[in-house]
């Protein structure tokens, strides 16, 4: 930021010493950013190119592809609530390794290992990321901007129940109700 010479000559001075200024470690900076740059760029734009380039990652399956998919998890977790499939059903596994693997984060996997639980999404987390990429391309998702929260993303959803569905996960339910004690 501090080197586009650009974008000093976009903002007013007041604004672009703002913009320097914020504390890019704090939370809030996104949102203070953003109110300082809504003037001057679509924010929804921004977040749905930087989505599409993670899912056309996931698309193009490079050897660290599995950065890509726990991004799907991550950006699930702060709002990004049509990525269930892929966050849930994806991202969370490569966090959390089945219990197949007897270990408990991606780190303690072998490499051979990883390969393996990668390779094991696939096709299946391509084509979720296709189905995702084709919600934006035909506007049944168009993300909006930022709220400022944690898990503030805002976007429009158009889908259809059937493509609200989970596939990627299912939700387990428990065979007891816990608040019954008897």
């Amino acid at each position: 930021m501090y080197s586009e010479k650009e974008l000093e000559n976009l903002l007013n001075t007041e604004e672009y010493l703002d913009l320097i200024s914020l504390s890019y470690k704090q939370p809030s900076s996104l949102y203070e950013a953003e109110k300082i740059l809504k003037r001057y760029i679509d924010i929804g734009k921004y977040y749905e190119w930087h989505l599409r380039k993670v899912l056309q990652k996931i698309i193009d399956h490079p050897n660290d592809v599995h950065k890509y998919i726990v991004q799907c998890y991550d950006m699930y977790c702060h709002g990004y609530g049509f990525l269930g499939n892929l966050g849930l059903g994806y991202g969370l596994s490569i966090n959390v390794p089945p219990n197949v693997y007897n270990v408990s984060t991606w780190d303690k996997l072998e490499s051979p290992e990883q390969k393996k639980l990668i390779e094991s999404f696939y096709p299946d987390v391509r084509n979720e990321a296709e189905k995702v990429v084709l919600w934006l391309d035909t506007n049944k998702i168009v993300l909006t901007g930022h709220d400022g929260s944690s898990q503030g993303i805002e976007y429009t959803d158009l889908r259809s129940p059937e493509e609200k569905e989970n596939t990627g996960y299912t939700v387990a339910t428990p065979a007891k109700k816990w608040w019954k004690l008897w």
